[in-house]
């Protein structure tokens, strides 16, 4: 577990280095699982403008001298998972006094600075949908939170 946070917490460091910029980042000889299909033993996944560009078999492909290699012999990379009903960020609102409470917004109660979102993007959680209680008909409304990088 230790070392797929590292990993994690790795390329999400890469990714940082290679955002914005021009020129190609191919990492290499990981382990990669796909969204679709069969695991690559040893792949290669290629960023671009902090965009995956391209996933396959590294013992197939031909890199150009101008590509930025990054070796990641032993890792392991994959997908970011989407986590669809949490209460990550220690949110407040929904209570007993009635089954049915629209006006409660999340957005009005989450902390951004929770040791709990954190957990859960180093688990690899790449966006959450925070709810209020549960077990009511109508909790309020929720908040969806991605931990990815925008423009």
């Amino acid at each position: 577990m230790k070392k797929f946070l590292f990993v994690l917490l790795f390329l999400g460091g890469l990714s940082l280095c290679t955002f914005g910029q021009g020129r190609q980042t191919a990492f290499i000889n990981a382990r990669i699982i796909p969204i679709v299909g069969a695991p690559i033993e040893q792949g290669i996944l290629i960023v671009q403008n902090g965009k995956i560009t391209a996933v396959g078999d590294a013992r197939t492909v031909r890199l150009s001298s101008e590509v930025t290699i990054v070796d990641l012999k032993g890792k392991v990379i994959m997908p970011g998972f989407v986590d669809t009903h949490s209460h990550v960020g220690s949110p407040a609102g929904a209570d007993s006094t009635a089954p049915i409470q629209p006006d409660v917004r999340i957005l009005d109660s989450v902390n951004p600075r929770a040791l709990s979102l954190q957990r859960a993007q180093a688990g690899g959680i790449t966006t959450v949908n925070v709810m209020p209680g549960s077990g009511h008909l109508d909790s309020g409304q929720t908040l969806y939170l991605s931990f990815g990088m925008r423009r």
